[in-house]
């Protein structure tokens, strides 16, 4: 059984409409990638996932829980990391040892205790990921999350990423970067203007459009469209 499935999947807002009938399954333990022009409804899909939308029409089913970390994570500046995620591990009756294996996780537990408008733009989604993890989701739902981050932050993003699917964590996120979700991802979707045109492997995508790179075979699915990235 799937962790998340979408069936018949639509929403609107008033007239516009987003998302058109996307039907998507991800599976138990696989690093699943989100690709689509701008404005394709990658972040509208991410947010019905987790209920902060509600869809138009269709179902959602999900199993187990969820982790979250919004594109363009900010933090208030004012706390610490260790203050912040302990206010949100009281809400979520999390133990502190939990907050400190979270930290630990992602590499802040030395800068725990520094005041979070100190912290780099990789440090800040290295925290945004400890929130995430902080109530021990089996399904973690990302959106952009090497958006604005420098090499070295991304490497580590993405090391991450890879060593939380390998101790069994399932991880669907949305990226623009096809390099990453083409060394990452055990199979990829394709949302163009709100529809899902392709669900499969990059090897599957690449063969359909005759192509040797994931750039090539991107570009070729999305133009027909009319988008314009």
């Amino acid at each position: 059984m799937p962790l998340l499935a979408c069936e018949h999947l639509s929403k609107a807002f008033g007239t516009t409409v987003a998302l058109q009938d996307v039907t998507l399954a991800i599976r138990q333990g696989e690093m699943f990638g989100l690709l689509g022009p701008n404005g394709a409804g990658k972040t509208t899909l991410l947010k019905c996932c987790l209920g902060l939308l509600r869809p138009t029409g269709g179902t959602i089913r999900v199993e187990g829980r969820e982790g979250f970390l919004p594109e363009q994570f900010q933090p208030p500046g004012r706390l610490t990391a260790r203050e912040l995620l302990r206010l949100l591990a009281f809400g979520l009756g999390t133990s502190s040892a939990r907050v400190a294996a979270c930290l630990e996780r992602v590499g802040l537990a030395a800068q725990a205790g520094r005041p979070l408008r100190t912290y780099s733009r990789g440090m800040i989604q290295r925290l945004g990921l400890a929130l995430a993890l902080l109530h021990d989701p089996a399904l973690l739902l990302l959106d952009e999350p090497t958006l604005g981050l420098d090499p070295l932050a991304q490497a580590q993003m993405l090391r991450l990423f890879a060593e939380l699917n390998a101790q069994g964590r399932t991880i669907l996120f949305s990226s623009h970067a096809l390099s990453q979700v083409e060394r990452l991802c055990h199979r990829i979707g394709v949302l163009v203007g709100g529809r899902l045109t392709f669900v499969g492997t990059v090897a599957e995508l690449c063969a359909r459009h005759g192509c040797a790179s994931l750039e090539e075979a991107f570009l070729l699915e999305v133009e027909p469209s009319g988008s314009d990235g």
